[in-house]
């Protein structure tokens, strides 16, 4: 083998040999922490540009947006009556249509901030209610589909302290049939483990098998979710969902400081003017968890779509979660034999969806007033027989 070091080498030229050596390593040391921590340095200046083009390259490779719905460059066919149908209506918010898989309309009415000046614009956002309810159910299919737990696992399991909860199974409480119910006023609280606790002390079971819409099925679902993964549920849905679909328009509302960053809520008064509705930090701090998130039109519909399709979860368990053999409440959508439809209100915020069997043809509208006779289960299926009609 080769050494460039001769085998009857001067001790003379062994210390200098040597010297060289060390010498080259400090000095190359003494670069390497110039050109990273003296920030007013040429160096630092070439050692930032090459660190952020290694960067870019791995994240341009690693950070992949996980699925985007497709924005078409032609006006949407049926878009003046459904122009002409918000405006009749005097509907604000936002609305969202999807034809054969593609946004062909995407349109923001009223006001933001009553009675401010400001409109809705594309990237409004507001508070989506019980339009999270799919949102905390695909994300229980999904760890269901990874094996953490099994439909037919039983609530004692999570929470053996709940009235009745060696009879009721995870599947009863995605479809709201598990009797669980809840009467006493919940604590104003930002804290979802004392909502929590709180919830698993107050639940009350009637008998499982009938339909009734409560809403701690999903606050102790999204309790399920943040045991069973090993993360809070907030940090589950971001990564799961916001992060990988890169939306720019949702999170988290966790205390009024995000709450700020809304469209206002408003209803009318009694004296025929409107005004902010009030008690939303009540009515939201009593559904912590499942009720939290925000989003704008375009975002909800990227979400909804991205579920639905079998991209989130398997095709075959979006089904299982969704499907029914009878029209109703299953894995937080209305289902039947056409179409998927979501309704909900939260304040002043509603959400109204309707998305067809095949799941390629939609409406989603997020609004911050409807008013009075209009009601949230009637917007988005109106509008979706104005467009596909």
């Amino acid at each position: 083998s080769y050494s460039p070091i001769p085998e009857s080498a001067d001790p003379k030229f062994l210390a200098w040999f040597f010297s060289i050596i060390i010498l080259l390593v400090v000095l190359g040391s003494g670069c390497f922490v110039l050109a990273k921590y003296n920030t007013n340095s040429l160096a630092h200046h070439y050692y930032q540009k090459l660190a952020g083009d290694a960067s870019e390259q791995n994240g341009s490779q690693s950070e992949k947006v996980a699925y985007k719905v497709p924005v078409t460059a032609k006006k949407d066919k049926a878009a003046n009556k459904v122009d002409a149908a918000l405006k009749a209506d005097n509907l604000v918010g936002s609305t969202a249509i999807i034809r054969n898989g593609k946004l062909t309309y995407l349109k923001s009415t009223g006001r933001s901030h009553y009675p401010d000046a400001s409109k809705n614009t594309n990237t409004t956002k507001y508070q989506i209610g019980s339009a999270q309810d799919l949102i905390t159910a695909a994300s229980v299919m999904k760890l269901s589909q990874q094996g953490k737990l099994k439909l037919t696992d039983k609530l004692s399991k999570y929470y053996p302290k709940v009235s009745g909860a060696k009879h009721i199974t995870i599947k009863e409480m995605l479809n709201m049939t598990s009797g669980l119910s809840i009467t006493n006023t919940p604590p104003t609280t930002d804290s979802f483990p004392t909502l929590l606790a709180w919830n698993e002390q107050n639940a009350q079971s009637s008998g499982t098998g009938n339909y009734s819409y409560q809403a701690v099925n999903y606050v102790l679902l999204a309790g399920i979710i943040q045991t069973v993964s090993g993360s809070p549920y907030r940090e589950f849905i971001q990564s799961q969902l916001i992060d990988k679909l890169d939306l720019k328009d949702a999170g988290f509302i966790l205390n009024s400081q995000e709450r700020n960053k809304l469209a206002t809520s408003y209803e009318d008064s009694y004296s025929g003017g409107k005004v902010a509705a009030t008690g939303i930090a009540k009515l939201q701090s009593s559904k912590l968890g499942p009720y939290q998130i925000y989003m704008s039109a375009q975002d909800l519909a990227t979400t909804y779509l991205y579920v639905l399709s079998g991209k989130f979860i398997k095709s075959t368990n979006v089904d299982k979660l969704i499907g029914s053999s009878k029209p109703g409440f299953a894995g937080g959508v209305y289902s039947s034999k056409n179409y998927f439809t979501v309704h909900g209100q939260l304040g002043g915020y509603q959400d109204s969806i309707q998305i067809d069997a095949g799941k390629k043809n939609g409406v989603v509208l997020l609004t911050n007033y409807v008013p009075s006779g209009i009601r949230n289960t009637q917007t988005a299926p109106n509008i979706y027989k104005t467009v596909f009609k």
